[in-house]
């Protein structure tokens, strides 16, 4: 299917779907996605889980569960970048750390001792995959139902290696990205595009460097400066110090074709 460049390929009737694991997974990527948003006909941002095994950082609010409160974030945030935010309820992680799931106030040192601890990063993608599918039925099949009703033309998921970050939900979603890719195609129509995000040192020679300038500088508009102020919504997520501070923002971002991965 060739190696033409995502931004190359981008045309004012595409529908470009982003799938992640949790709330905030697309902000790995967001200047990329804010461009896109302004320059295709729809941006569908999908994340698997409600992210209700992560932390509190924010202020406690025991009227909301933490589910609720990240489900909130990501509407908003999403809804920054210029896209629709869509949220399933498949489960993050095993955390029992919130009382009935309530958002209670986290101590950032134990919560990422928490993250850290066996049982939360060291279980396998596979497993992961599979408990999925006992509880709400195999993603992918859903992903695919998804993607031909909304007549998706391009799909960005994570490293199906690494998801980037490591962290083997991250892994489980581009799988179930790239089984539903695969199963909509085989049902015909127009061919969608799958592209992950990659970062540098795993990058495949044929990964494209997506630089924020050029971004902005191709729309017009500081994408860079719009996915900040989208992924400042996740104060649940992240010390507020993190978005005072430009030297936070997101100056590239690379992409690499599904078939050019290693």
């Amino acid at each position: 299917m060739g190696t033409e460049p995502l931004l190359d390929r981008l045309q004012a009737d595409d529908v470009v779907v982003f799938v992640g694991a949790h709330p905030d997974d697309e902000t790995l990527v967001g200047p990329l996605l804010a461009y896109c948003a302004d320059h295709c006909r729809e941006l569908v941002v999908v994340s698997l889980t409600r992210g209700q095994s992560g932390w509190n950082l924010a202020g406690e609010d025991l009227t909301r569960t933490l589910a609720e409160v990240r489900q909130a974030e990501f509407a908003s945030a999403v809804g920054r970048l210029g896209g629709e935010p869509v949220t399933w309820e498949y489960v993050n992680g095993t955390s029992t750390a919130h009382p009935q799931g309530l958002a209670v106030r986290d101590v950032e040192e134990t919560a990422v001792a928490r993250w850290r601890s066996p049982g939360g990063r060291d279980v396998s993608a596979d497993a992961v995959y599979d408990k999925w599918i006992r509880q709400g039925g195999d993603p992918s099949g859903r992903l695919a139902d998804l993607l031909g009703r909304r007549g998706a033309t391009i799909v960005i998921a994570l490293d199906p290696k690494t998801g980037v970050t490591n962290h083997p939900e991250h892994v489980a979603a581009t799988r179930a990205a790239a089984a539903g890719v695969q199963a909509c195609n085989e049902r015909g129509g127009a061919p969608i595009a799958l592209y992950y995000v990659v970062r540098p040192p795993d990058a495949p020679p044929a990964a494209e460097r997506i630089a924020t300038a050029d971004l902005t500088i191709r729309g017009s508009r500081d994408y860079g400066a719009i996915a900040h102020e989208s992924h400042a919504f996740y104060a649940s997520q992240y010390r507020p110090e993190r978005f005072a501070d430009p030297a936070h923002r997101r100056t590239e971002q690379w992409v690499v074709r599904a078939e050019e991965m290693d």
